[in-house]
């Protein structure tokens, strides 16, 4: 089988991450184009990837026939943009997550790539995660018992470098890891934001999210912390796990009442390789339902009912899914 050619739009960090997981697929992957606005990032992207065409035009991208699939690395309110001319050159699409800033935008992506056929994958890269995937066959176990709540602390550290939003950025990782550990969406979302504005800078956000049969997530992110942290727990009525990111060799632990906590085995892989790996292999059998659009399009309602609570003064938003794809929001 030949391998997939691919195309990474965006050369910032993350987006030089991901040209470089991709290339190291050699026998998977051909990387053909690196595109990019900026002259200095077009410059390092030409360095890391000699054998690889840079350009500044999408449209050299999307003409090019041994382009398969394209991967989408710029920021976030160019997704939607992007990601369409993309689908409608009918290539497939791996965006960097979230899969757009608005429900009508991730919908309209998935229904694009949809209608032609096309492998549509976010980069919610933890449920690539062996720990998580350790969890969920724990839940699945009835380790945990019933499950009751998630609770999440995902802080990033550094000064100010550039507006946005941590609740926007950060808080994709937590709410895609709770609908999927959940296996739900919630029915309402009440957030506050600190220093939200009409540019949509908030450096900490806070979300709580209610589900119909009484479980709850409270989510918390965080920028420009003095410490990193990517923590999660998940309690049942049995026991208690919780997920560290950050520390490897003991990723997962489970804590039962009367007894320490142990350290919880899992396999050890690198979660960023094998969701590129997963992309890579889906695209190459047109495997369309491989990939993670419609989870993705979950967590962008998620994301904008969290706003629009924000907006509100904390007001909860109650999601209101009519036809099991679209979604419009209410006052809970």
């Amino acid at each position: 089988m030949s391998p997939v050619g691919i195309a990474v739009v965006g050369a910032g960090p993350w987006g030089l991450t991901l040209a470089r997981a991709f290339a190291s697929l050699e026998q998977q992957v051909e990387l053909h184009w690196i595109c990019e606005l900026d002259g200095e990032r077009r410059a390092r992207a030409a360095a890391a990837h000699p054998r690889a065409r840079i350009t500044d035009t999408l449209d050299d991208v999307v003409a090019d026939p041994e382009v398969t699939a394209v991967v989408v690395a710029v920021e976030a309110a160019r997704h939607h943009a992007v990601g369409m001319q993309a689908l409608l050159a009918r290539k497939h699409l791996f965006v960097e997550k979230p899969l757009a800033l608005r429900t009508h935008d991730a919908e309209e992506l998935c229904a694009t790539a949809g209608a032609r056929g096309l492998v549509l994958t976010v980069g919610h890269l933890l449920l690539h995660h062996p720990a998580i995937a350790r969890a969920q066959q724990m839940l699945g176990e009835g380790v945990l018992g019933e499950p009751l709540y998630f609770e999440s602390r995902r802080m990033t550290t550094g000064a100010p470098r550039k507006p946005g939003s941590a609740w926007w950025s950060l808080a994709p990782h937590d709410v895609s890891l709770v609908i999927h550990l959940f296996g739900a969406l919630p029915l309402t979302v009440t957030a506050a934001g600190g220093a939200w504005d009409e540019a949509g800078e908030d450096n900490v956000a806070s979300a709580v999210l209610g589900f119909e049969d009484g479980k709850t997530a409270h989510i918390h992110v965080g920028r420009f912390a003095d410490e990193k942290r990517r923590e999660v727990l998940l309690a049942g009525t049995r026991a208690t796990l919780t997920f560290d990111e950050l520390h490897p060799d003991r990723a997962l632990r489970l804590s039962t009442p009367g007894h320490e906590s142990a350290v919880v085995a899992c396999e050890r892989r690198d979660a960023l390789l094998a969701q590129c790996r997963h992309f890579a292999a889906c695209v190459a059998r047109d495997d369309r339902h491989g990939g993670n659009g419609p989870h993705a399009a979950h967590v962008a309602r998620v994301l904008e009912a969290g706003e629009r609570s924000m907006r509100s003064s904390g007001a909860a938003q109650r999601l209101v899914v009519s036809d099991g794809r679209r979604a419009s929001f209410e006052a809970a």
